[in-house]
């Protein structure tokens, strides 16, 4: 799919006030909705709404982490390459962690729903609550997934990642009380698919540690060890270039100081085939 708007060059100053913008938005909602997932769920004695409240105090922190990163960047004096890596290393394993957390929660509070037969929340509060928490959230997902494309950031998208799940979880407590209100017996459901989440968050935190934690680790936003040793297919981030949409450091100092008309221009043509690609 072709843009038919021309991409203009954007610095990477002004990339990483962007990011911090959107983790700030990120912490705000997450802090309200969180508040009154456990208030409610308090009130009504829903154990779902309350852990649902909880995950979002999980998006927060990874929303947290995500502006230390980039603030820790913009307060280095002088460009260090091995300084930015080590910087996105830290912070991956973090939300790595925070995955791991995420998942032993769901798969705790998955079995204990299915032991216990628990039934999921019905409470209109609740659906209200979540149904606006997909909108949001989703809309706060794609400007993550874009902004680390951006940026290269492997910790931004493993941020990304982490809006994802908290979609996820989303998703399961909204259908959840959908199918539990029209069908009695499928208060199970939920809980059933909570439980496969669970792993599949493991799996994630545990592969953003290890990565970060390997050798290879750049920073970028995929893992292009693997792409190296042919392990992800043709539509992998390289192939398309998705990585390449970016302004390094060296580029901005250069912008700040006067740009040579080359080093535009090439980037601006890297931005134009990689958007041609999507």
């Amino acid at each position: 799919m072709k843009l038919s708007t021309k991409v203009k060059l954007i610095s990477r100053t002004t990339l990483i006030k962007a990011a911090i913008t959107i983790s700030i938005f990120t912490i705000c909602f997450n802090i309200i909705e969180g508040t009154i997932s456990i208030l409610s769920g308090a009130e009504n004695e829903s154990i779902s709404l309350i852990f649902f409240g909880i995950n979002s105090f999980v998006e927060v922190t990874s929303a947290c982490l995500v502006i230390w990163r980039f603030s820790r960047e913009k307060s280095l004096k002088e460009t260090s390459t091995i300084k930015l890596i080590n910087i996105e290393k830290k912070a991956t394993i973090c939300i790595g962690s925070l995955f791991i957390l995420l998942a032993s929660g769901t798969f705790v509070n998955a079995i204990i729903a299915l032991v216990k037969h628990r039934a999921p929340n019905s409470t209109v509060v609740g659906l209200i609550v979540t149904s606006i928490s997909l909108f949001i959230m989703s809309f706060i997902w794609l400007m993550k997934v874009y902004a680390a494309k951006l940026l290269n950031s492997f910790t931004m998208a493993s941020d990304a990642k982490c809006a994802l799940s908290c979609i996820q979880i989303t998703l399961i407590v909204f259908f959840g009380s959908l199918i539990y209100t029209v069908w009695k017996n499928g208060w199970w459901v939920d809980s059933a698919v909570a439980l496969i989440l669970s792993i599949l968050f493991a799996k994630e935190g545990v592969g953003m540690i290890l990565w970060a934690r390997s050798s290879d680790f750049n920073g970028n936003c995929c893992k292009s060890d693997l792409i190296k040793k042919g392990s992800i297919g043709n539509n992998s981030c390289e192939d398309l270039k998705e990585c390449k949409i970016t302004v390094s450091t060296k580029e901005v100092i250069n912008e700040e100081n006067g740009n040579s008309q080359n080093d535009i221009k090439e980037t601006s043509r890297e931005i134009s085939m990689a958007i041609n690609q999507i």
